[in-house]
């Protein structure tokens, strides 16, 4: 599972419209059309994916700690920068830093220890044979994602799906699209349009979710569409 590396620039992401190819813009619009959390076929084994995370307990690196608040989160790295190990950090702004320049979703493309171990999710990868930064994040009682948007500009290089695997039930975990709460189906795969504002919290100690970027080709958005849940 490997990927070509996409360098960016040290700028921050922007708005190119020179960039916007018809087939990118038919991309967004098949994605657009589809909904804003969309349930896809395929189910995980939240139990033997818990089972196959043991190994780490106790190992997962805090997710941009806050120096002004507490904030009870952590995470894990599925893939990453070649050269780094699920050890590190998974923040992306925290990639940057330490590079020192923007840091692509899509560099994020070497599977770890985490990945190998988690073979209840190699039929879902086995889908998106290239990915980007794939991650699990563990939010304890309070943890939380202040309201955000991820990838606002266009083009942009990925797509975000989303699997949540332990205590993401009603009254123990809200995920908020523009202040409505989605309903989550333990072990389901969504499409998540991420560039939407959202925001999360967790009433309940290890609210684990999955989040893998895939990058934006057509074939991805192809795969996405055939994997639909409510089709006739």
């Amino acid at each position: 599972m490997t990927i070509n590396s996409q360098i960016s620039s040290g700028r921050p992401a922007q708005y190119k419209p020179n960039e916007l190819t018809q087939e990118y813009l038919a991309n967004e619009l098949s994605l657009s059309l589809l909904g804003d959390f969309v349930p896809l076929n395929i189910k995980v084994d939240c139990n033997q994916l818990m089972h196959e995370l043991e190994p780490f307990q106790g190992k997962w690196p805090q997710y941009l700690p806050r120096t002004d608040r507490s904030n009870n989160r952590h995470g894990l790295l599925l893939t990453t920068i070649p050269g780094k190990t699920y050890y590190d950090s998974p923040s992306l702004a925290e990639a940057g830093r330490d590079a020192q320049r923007r840091v692509s979703e899509l560099e994020f493309n070497q599977p770890t220890e985490v990945f190998s171990e988690c073979k209840s999710l190699h039929y879902l990868f086995s889908k998106f044979p290239q990915v980007g930064r794939c991650f699990f994040v563990n939010c304890g009682i309070g943890g939380y994602f202040v309201p955000h948007r991820d990838h606002p500009a266009m083009p942009r290089d990925v797509f975000r799906l989303a699997v949540f695997v332990n205590n993401c039930e009603p009254y123990k975990y809200d995920w908020l699209m523009d202040h409505e709460k989605l309903f989550i189906e333990m072990g389901r795969v969504y499409y998540i349009n991420t560039r939407k504002t959202h925001r999360t919290i967790s009433w309940s100690p290890d609210s684990i979710h999955l989040i893998m970027n895939i990058p934006m080709t057509t074939e991805n958005v192809a795969t996405v569409v055939s994997l639909l849940e409510h089709t006739h």
